[in-house]
């Protein structure tokens, strides 16, 4: 997750309030893991409104298993941050991704 190397400098987002829709390609469940803990643990005390997961795709092979799924750590840091988990979304790094609307609809 390259936001997890945003976090605590200039360049850091702010989103509070907002949504944060995640996907990850060719890691590690351990490091996806570790990545998760740093953002949830970051960014739940600043107000994150919830977070949705997408694909996370290209799951490179550990000499054992790491014995939770992608879904299963985004859930449990979240909870663990008090962030709502909003469920899946259909993104990632792949030929299916789709385009994601933000922003306010204004009617002209």
């Amino acid at each position: 997750m390259t936001l997890s190397m945003l976090l605590g400098t200039p360049l850091e987002p702010d989103l509070a309030g907002h949504v944060l829709l995640v996907e990850e390609v060719s890691e590690y469940l351990y490091a996806f893991d570790r990545a998760f803990f740093h953002v949830a643990s970051y960014l739940g005390p600043r107000g994150l409104a919830g977070l949705r997961l997408g694909r996370v795709g290209d799951i490179r092979e550990n000499d054992r298993p790491f014995g939770m799924e992608a879904e299963d750590i985004a859930r449990e840091w979240c909870a663990r941050c008090d962030i709502p988990y909003l469920g899946r979304a259909d993104i990632g790094h792949d030929a299916d991704n789709k385009v994601v609307p933000f922003g306010l609809h204004r009617a002209g």
